[in-house]
């Protein structure tokens, strides 16, 4: 059976056309190889503006590898339910999905269209499905503030897809959009700051006496880890860039490691990268267990202490 799950990219989208584009491909090389290094089957596709990712196998594998991927921000599980717009049709196919049918509850209907305007506009359409629902179920009474389902769908001209609960994604920038840092991994800290400074988008380069389990965890993010990243020369061939930072390693050994050419006219020296200043920890080891196991355990478990 497939499963599908629409991704949804987040920061990604702020970026200009060709930023976009440049980063979008980097994470579909991501995706791509993961999931033939996990052997997880995959078939990605396109719902007008949405991105979306079908695949056979087991639903926790799937989203298991898909929150591995940095640079999405969350998945939607999406089935489709009916191939007819038709109301009843589709509220009936909602409720044979409702564990609580029959139940005392509150709900609510959230619909985006894809594609032309035809019968019904969005807000229309789910006052239909709610409509249709409540006749089908009179144990449903409409709460818009706060109730205890929300019902999220899908229109196209000729389908309808339900959402599952949303699943809070790795969020970030692909690895290897932002330069490369070398890094030296020998403890839970120094792995939990390299992956922070892997999920802003820069590629790790690990040096030697790094712990080989370690980066082995860090791999599973990125599975190109130690490639050095490439840089367009003023001629327009390609040529390895210079790293630009260091985590683990104090500077000097860093600039021991680099082999400036004497062709470079403008050079950037090294910075010492601390991410994990001001942490606690409490929050190291929640992020620990978000590096684990991404798909129980969100990237940000205490957002509100982060914005105060």
């Amino acid at each position: 059976m497939q499963r599908a799950w629409i991704l949804r990219h987040g920061e990604l989208g702020l970026k200009s056309r060709v930023v976009r584009r440049q980063f979008q491909r980097a994470l579909d090389r991501n995706l791509e190889t993961l999931a033939i290094e996990n052997q997880i089957p995959i078939i990605r596709d396109r719902i007008k503006t949405m991105e979306v990712v079908t695949s056979s196998a087991e639903p926790s594998e799937a989203e298991d590898l898909l929150c591995h991927i940095l640079g999405i921000v969350a998945l939607d599980p999406a089935e489709v339910i009916s191939d007819t717009l038709d109301p009843e049709v589709v509220a009936s196919a909602i409720l044979e999905r409702d564990a609580s049918a029959g139940v005392d509850r509150t709900f609510g209907v959230r619909a985006r269209r894809l594609g032309a305007k035809g019968q019904w506009s969005s807000q229309e359409y789910c006052s239909e499905i709610g409509a249709a629902m409540w006749r089908q179920d009179g144990h449903l009474s409409v709460d818009l503030t706060n109730p205890d389902m929300w019902v999220r769908l899908v229109m196209e001209p000729d389908r309808v897809w339900l959402m599952d609960e949303r699943i809070t994604g790795a969020g970030g920038l692909p690895p290897g959009v932002q330069g490369d840092v070398l890094c030296r991994i020998i403890d839970d800290d120094s792995l939990i700051s390299a992956f922070l400074i892997m999920r802003r988008g820069s590629r790790l380069i690990p040096v030697d006496g790094c712990d080989e389990e370690k980066i082995a965890i860090l791999k599973r993010w990125d599975p190109f880890l130690g490639r050095r990243s490439k840089e367009r020369t003023p001629t327009g061939g390609k040529r390895k860039r210079h790293p630009w930072g260091v985590v683990g390693l104090t500077v000097e050994e860093g600039e021991g490691l680099i082999h400036r050419r004497e062709s470079d006219v403008k050079t950037v020296p090294l910075s010492s990268l601390e991410p994990l200043c001001g942490w606690t920890e409490a929050e190291k080891a929640s992020l620990m267990l978000h590096i684990l196991e991404p798909a129980n355990n969100p990237p940000t478990p205490d957002i509100k202490a982060w914005v105060s």
